[in-house]
């Protein structure tokens, strides 16, 4: 019995129609979804409009050979890492070596032998699936690293106002402000405090370098990625867990074929694929999750996913649009969407876009990415890359956003001492406090 096989999306160009038609039906009876070309002109336009999981070229081919289908397609496109198989009529090293440099995975000579030629394409799909798998890894493993970096800073930050307040108490006790101290050894214990609290603001000082060393590390990789199937892929990929929920996932892609995007295709995968998951993982067993792409007339790409579930808590709403929140509350046991929201909303705004959250009774909750302009393109041809904005940009801004957030920092009042934070001293790692008493 043969083994069950992932339907795949494969391009067969050959304008040999015997070969054409055999190899089409010995991959399709092997499971797969197979669109052929009888040109190189016909393939080039295919491989700019769909995405595919392998491509089976001919490099003897009318209109355009072989080696220029290879050449457009990873120039641009949504195939510029899909795998590539030729297929010359002779043992012909110097055009197979020629295919090589130009971008082909593999090849095979005509005569074709059948018996071999479906499973050598099984062998170049999972091949390019484990590539494929691994670079969208290394890309997540990135981000997921940088960004922890930021809260690791963003902690560090969070704890300076009670370190302050501790070293400042101590040093009131120790030169005895308020009235001399007894007995003798309390002087000693707050030496001890104030020494810990140098100590642990020269640690919290470290992981801030190095949260900000991450941080300048990450890059927007840009390329031309069909907007459909990024959506389609995020759908599918999905799809398996809304069955699992009993959820019916439904899509309306209200966009042109040819439109194209200028993303990270696994950063804006991670986003589309993390708002989903919520909206399936909180939805009602037998809900619904509606996706929405559509184009604005004015070219702005959106993306609206909305759900049934529990609304989205007040406090991420105003921090995913851009408010000022007020204090969360912690202590719940319910399921929440507050990191994967947090995340998608960085992840558009590193491309020039942004993200905005409603929730009410009628509509539901509603989770919007929208990417500009900028970023879009019809006809297959590469948008016009926009200047590139480090995440680490971003993070910046959530840093300030977070040292002025009330919530994390304390007025002193005023028998307190006022604290302020020096430079660190580079010989023995301490950073330098200097206090400021106010007179009562």
């Amino acid at each position: 019995m043969p083994l069950k096989r992932s339907q795949k999306s494969l391009l067969v160009a050959d304008d040999d129609p015997i070969y054409r038609d055999v190899a089409a039906e010995a991959l399709e009876r092997s499971g797969h979804r197979v669109v052929t070309a009888s040109d190189g002109g016909e393939a080039i336009k295919l491989l700019q409009e769909q995405t595919f999981d392998a491509a089976i070229i001919d490099l003897s081919m009318p209109v355009a050979d072989g080696l220029t289908v290879i050449k457009t397609s990873r120039a641009n496109g949504p195939n510029t890492t899909t795998p590539i198989i030729v297929i010359t009529g002779h043992d012909d090293a110097e055009a197979v070596g020629r295919a090589y440099e130009a971008g082909a995975t593999s090849f095979l000579t005509k005569p074709l032998n059948w018996i071999l030629f479906t499973p050598h394409v099984e062998f170049i799909l999972r091949s390019g699936q484990t590539e494929a798998d691994l670079r969208e890894a290394s890309a997540a493993a990135a981000f997921l690293s940088d960004l922890k970096g930021q809260f690791m800073a963003a902690l560090s930050r969070e704890f300076q106002a009670p370190i302050k307040t501790i070293f400042g108490f101590s040093e009131l006790i120790t030169k005895e402000v308020h009235g001399a101290i007894s007995p003798p050894i309390y002087r000693e214990l707050a030496n001890d405090i104030s020494k810990s609290a140098h100590s642990l603001n020269a640690s919290l000082l470290k992981l801030m370098d190095f949260g900000r060393t991450l941080n300048d590390q990450l890059q927007i990789n840009s390329e031309a990625i069909s907007a459909r199937s990024a959506i389609t892929d995020a759908v599918s990929a999905l799809t398996p867990k809304a069955e699992r929920r009993d959820i019916t996932l439904k899509a309306e892609l209200n966009v042109p074929a040819d439109l194209h995007i200028q993303a990270d295709r696994a950063l804006l995968s991670q986003a589309l694929r993390g708002i989903l998951d919520n909206a399936i993982r909180l939805s009602p067993r037998g809900g619904e999750v509606m996706l929405r792409a559509s184009l604005s007339p004015e070219g702005t790409f959106r993306v609206a996913i909305s759900d049934r579930g529990p609304p989205i808590p007040q406090h991420l709403l105003m921090d995913v649009n851009g408010q000022q929140g007020t204090q969360k509350n912690y202590l719940h046991n319910v399921e929440t969407r507050d990191v994967s929201l947090q995340i998608a909303k960085i992840l558009a705004e590193a491309h020039q876009g942004r993200l905005d959250a409603a929730s009410d009774a009628v509509d539901g909750n509603v989770v919007c990415l929208d990417l500009p302009r900028e970023r879009t393109a019809r006809t297959g041809a590469a948008p016009s890359a926009p200047a590139q904005q480090p995440l680490a940009k971003r993070f910046a801004e959530i840093g300030a956003a977070l040292a002025a957030d009330p919530r994390l920092a304390r007025k002193p009042a005023a028998s307190e001492p006022r604290l302020r934070l020096g430079e660190a001293d580079t010989a023995s790692a301490t950073p330098l406090l200097t206090s400021e008493t106010t007179p009562r």
